[in-house]
């Protein structure tokens, strides 16, 4: 009689397995290996720079400081040639709204208590915007001309003109504190 020996169980799946997790540990030790070399190639690059560096300059120079200061100085860069392109838009729209409208020119005279006198007569400044002012601007560019004698005090001055001049982009060509029959005269200062 012929015993049959026991069937062996199979371990093929286990052996299986075992591999494949070799097979990722391996794979993984592998990956942080690659990354490590790459930080220390690209730590010795930087190391490298800051020398070079430092040998244009002189001193010892910290890369990362160097490169934050060089960043703030391409930041205010940037922003000043975006006020400068902010700046070429306003002009153009001024130039095109005044090219669409006739240019008067409003002369007028600042009294030192800052009231406007203006073609025989007076006017606050509130009733100047409104009376003559306003209506000039709906249909002309206006480009005014301020007079005052030396006794105004120049605040005063300063204060109507920003009065007038608010929000308009019109040109307010005041800047001497004269009167009226100087600048005839020829005795304007500059």
């Amino acid at each position: 009689m012929i015993i049959a020996s026991e069937e062996k169980k199979s371990q093929g799946p286990l052996i299986v397995f075992i591999d494949l997790l070799f097979l990722l540990v391996a794979f993984f030790v592998l990956l942080l290996f690659f990354i490590q070399s790459r930080q220390d190639i690209s730590e010795k690059e930087m190391e490298q720079v800051e020398q070079s560096l430092a040998r244009i300059v002189g001193e010892e120079v910290n890369l990362s400081k160097a490169l934050s200061q060089l960043e703030t100085i391409v930041d205010q860069f940037l922003s000043e040639q975006k006020q400068d392109l902010e700046r070429q838009r306003q002009l153009a729209r001024r130039r095109q709204r005044k090219a669409k409208r006739k240019s008067v020119r409003l002369e007028y005279n600042i009294t030192p208590a800052g009231i406007f006198r203006y073609e025989g007569r007076t006017y606050a400044p509130g009733e100047f915007m409104a009376k003559v002012v306003n209506p000039l601007r709906e249909k002309n560019w206006i480009t005014f001309r301020g007079y005052a004698s030396p006794e105004t005090p120049f605040g005063k001055v300063i204060e109507t003109r920003r009065l007038l001049l608010k929000d308009s982009n019109e040109f307010d060509t005041y800047w001497d504190n004269i009167s009226r029959n100087k600048a005839q005269a020829g005795g304007r200062r500059r």
